[in-house]
């Protein structure tokens, strides 16, 4: 997984390229952690180029949302390709936080 940051206004954008599973999660979770620690008041996965994520990934996203909750910080998601979408919906994670459609609708 290649994982790039870059900054939007107030938010912090984590593009991801590859899939979020048991082999690459720990990577995420150290940077999603950094990021967390340093009090970054907005997290944005940006999951364009990520066709799969499994339960480790969807418990990574819950695991950030809970602790970002308690410091008044938010964890979204953009560019959600439709597969996923469905797993986040069936897991009811779509109800926690915001998924954008597109970087347009973040601004």
């Amino acid at each position: 997984m290649d994982i790039y940051c870059r900054d939007l206004k107030e938010h912090k954008i984590v593009e991801l390229r590859g899939d979020i599973d048991y082999f690459s999660v720990s990577e995420l979770k150290n940077t999603i952690f950094k990021l967390i620690h340093d009090k970054i008041p907005s997290i944005i996965l940006d999951l364009q180029n990520v066709e799969y994520m499994d339960s480790s990934g969807l418990g990574l996203i819950v695991t950030a949302y809970r602790v970002m909750s308690n410091y008044n910080g938010k964890i979204s998601l953009v560019n959600v390709c439709d597969d996923i979408r469905v797993i986040l919906k069936l897991a009811t994670v779509d109800s926690l936080l915001t998924i954008y459609n597109n970087d347009k609708e973040i601004v």
